[in-house]
C-alpha cells in the first residue's frame, strides 16, 4: 500500500510555519515549549452539498489545505486557505478533530492491505457542518469523520449510506436524535 498525497505549493508550507507561530503565540501557551506533530497537508474540497455520487466531487467551489495538528492539549484541524495573501482560515479541536482523526485512521488501516496507490483529500460541506476523507483508488471510498454536526464512528460509507445514516453509526458520544 502507497498512500499518495498531492504536493503543496510551497505557499502552503510557508503558511503552515506561519499558523503555527501565531498558534504557539496564543496567549497562556509557553511560545518556546509548545510543540505540534501534524500529518498532511491534504488537499480539500469544499462543496455545497453532501454527494449523491462521484461526479458531485468533481466540482469544488473553493479548495484548500488541511493539517491534523497534535500537541499537549490533543488534536485539532488546522485549514490552509488557498488566498494568496491568507494564512489560515481555521484551527478546530474537539469531536471535530477527533473524527478527523479516526476518519484517517479507518482510511490508512483499509489502505494498509491494498497493494494499489491510494490518494486521500478531504472534502468538507459547510452548510450540512459536514467532512469527511475520500480514498481514491481503483474505486472511490468515502470515509466520514463528521456529519451535519455529529462525529461518526469511522467507517467506509458508500453515497447511498451517506443519505441514511442512523444512530448506530455515530460515535458514542452523540446521545441525541438522529440528525436530519
Amino acid at each position: 500500500m502507497t498512500i499518495g498525497i498531492l504536493e503543496a505549493p510551497s505557499s502552503v508550507g510557508e503558511k503552515f510555519d506561519r499558523a503555527m507561530r501565531i498558534l504557539a503565540g496564543v496567549p497562556g501557551r509557553d511560545r518556546a515549549g509548545t510543540q505540534y506533530r501534524h500529518i498532511g497537508p491534504f488537499p480539500e474540497r469544499v462543496l455545497e452539498a453532501i454527494p449523491r455520487s462521484e461526479a458531485d466531487l468533481a466540482s469544488p467551489y473553493a479548495m484548500g489545505w488541511q493539517y491534523l495538528l497534535h500537541d499537549e492539549e490533543g488534536f485539532g484541524v488546522l485549514d490552509i486557505s488557498n488566498k494568496a495573501d491568507g494564512s489560515y482560515s481555521s484551527f478546530r479541536r474537539g469531536s471535530f478533530a477527533l473524527g478527523y482523526l479516526d476518519a484517517l485512521e479507518a482510511a490508512q488501516a483499509e489502505a494498509s492491505g491494498s497493494l494499489d496507490m491510494c490518494e486521500l483529500e478531504v472534502v468538507e460541506i459547510p452548510s450540512a457542518f459536514t467532512l469527511m476523507i475520500a480514498m481514491r483508488t481503483k474505486e472511490l471510498k468515502l470515509y466520514p469523520a463528521y456529519f451535519r454536526g455529529k462525529r461518526l464512528n469511522p467507517a467506509t460509507k458508500t453515497f447511498d449510506e451517506l443519505h441514511t445514516l442512523g444512530p448506530g453509526d455515530f460515535h458514542g458520544d452523540y446521545a441525541g436524535p438522529t440528525p436530519t
